[in-house]
């Protein structure tokens, strides 16, 4: 069941719950073995072998959790760039990664148990009969929901830099595979402002624009790339600058990384740690240098 971006629904009680920065995931065990499928379906067992306890854990239970995973950093908050780095790894290099980086599930739904499929029973109802299997331990966490403290919630995952919250009809069933009103997801954005430092123009699609912070100390730190957001006006501007200071490239044809002077800036609306990557990233406008438009808008033409 996938959640729909929307505004949060008024007029009915709902749960809300917090938004993981994580991989979404099922988790389904026979009473003998553990398997672990992403959203596509694809069987990722193997890539995270510190679940295994869970199946320990759970001794001759049969279920289906759906949930996410999660890497978490020293400071408790999730770390999407770790996680990253433990997708697709090497078998040889799985069992170093897992413990250095090791994930949790973070399981938020059950949708079987015990021979019975019980997706088609109300929200509340299924929290409670995951809440009373007491599943917590070392590789996976069954967190809160809260009733009647929306503002509360939203106000806490913005101060703590989390990545928002999802809001869950009380006497909804699960939608398998598909996107539902049920759950309505809010993501927390903030707008920084980000140095170009390079581009990568894509024949058929839009530009990539590589970003990077620059800290208190001058010093510019990778911070992903962005698309979307900008016209085709502000596109073709914000390249004509980026021209304008064109430094080297990297690679050939289609995938040529043209690196360019740390100059041109821009204001870009995105979600993720303050610290890594942005997710999500929307290019909102360029915030030009001095006397820098004329000189775009005279290369453009």
């Amino acid at each position: 069941m996938l959640a729909t971006s929307a505004p949060a629904p008024t007029g009915q009680r709902q749960a809300m719950e917090v938004k993981w920065d994580g991989i979404r995931a099922q988790l389904r065990f026979d009473g003998r073995t553990l398997r672990v499928r992403s959203r596509s379906g694809r069987d990722c067992t193997s890539e995270f072998p510190e679940l295994d306890v869970i199946g320990e854990r759970l001794g001759a239970r049969r279920l289906i959790l759906d949930g996410e995973l999660v890497c978490f950093g020293a400071d408790g908050s999730p770390d999407f760039t770790a996680l990253r780095a433990r997708v697709g790894r090497r078998e040889g290099r799985v069992a170093i990664t897992a413990r250095r980086r090791p994930v949790k599930l973070v399981a938020f739904d059950l949708l079987h148990l015990d021979g019975a499929a019980v997706r088609q029973l109300p929200y509340v109802r299924r929290r409670e009969l995951l809440a009373d299997l007491a599943l917590d331990c070392p590789a996976l966490m069954v967190p809160r929901h809260f009733l009647d403290e929306g503002e509360a919630l939203l106000a806490a995952t913005a101060e703590q830099g989390l990545e928002g919250v999802v809001v869950k009809r009380l006497d909804a069933p699960y939608a398998e595979g598909r996107r539902s009103r049920s759950w309505i997801k809010i993501k927390h954005r903030r707008r920084e402002r980000m140095v170009v430092t390079a581009w990568c123009e894509h024949p058929g699609g839009l530009p990539e624009f590589l970003l990077a912070r620059r800290g208190g100390d001058g010093r510019l730190r990778p911070a992903g790339s962005a698309s979307v957001g900008l016209d085709t006006e502000g596109r073709g501007l914000l390249l004509a600058a980026l021209e304008q200071h064109a430094q080297a490239s990297r690679g050939r044809g289609r995938h040529r990384l043209r690196w360019a002077e740390p100059v041109i800036e821009v204001l870009v609306d995105a979600h993720g740690r303050d610290d890594g990557p942005v997710r999500d990233a929307v290019l909102r406008e360029i915030a030009w240098p001095q006397d820098e438009p004329a000189r775009a808008v005279r290369s453009a033409r």
